[in-house]
């Protein structure tokens, strides 16, 4: 074996390295554990429920591919319409609701002042326009 043989094995293991610590495909798998821009289907099919577990299940919200959604303050009724962009930019609105004295859980205001929404793992963050997100689980 010459000289000039012996090297590219060394440089292609240093290559192979050195790939693997850093770059595209290193800081693609920390973007990928981290929230992400949601889309419809990350919001439809599932009732999202608040991450304190106030209101113990009574409190939700429920997106319909439809482009509706239906919930609850734990014991009012509350609906609305919602779209969400490819950028996660959400616009939703909240119809009137009925005021009976309970948990009221502020869900339908969650949803119609979120700007933005990400999915974070099994989580769905609703961004407002000011103040930390709520974090609704499944």
């Amino acid at each position: 074996m010459t000289t000039s043989s012996r090297f590219p094995a060394p440089a292609l293991l240093a290559a192979l390295v050195l790939a693997g610590c850093g770059g595209p495909s290193g800081s693609a798998g920390a973007d990928a554990a981290g929230p992400r821009a949601a889309v419809a289907a990350d919001l439809t099919g599932v009732r999202w429920l608040p991450a304190d577990g106030a209101a113990q299940g009574r409190a939700f919200a429920e997106f319909a591919p439809d482009g509706t959604w239906t919930g609850s303050d734990g014991c009012n009724g509350q609906g609305g319409d919602w779209a969400l962009d490819g950028d996660g930019a959400l616009r939703a609105t909240a119809n009137p609701s009925t005021l009976i004295a309970c948990e009221n859980v502020p869900v339908a205001r969650w949803v119609a002042e979120a700007v933005h929404a990400e999915a974070d793992g099994p989580d769905l963050l609703l961004h407002g326009t000011a103040g930390a997100p709520v974090r609704l689980v499944r």
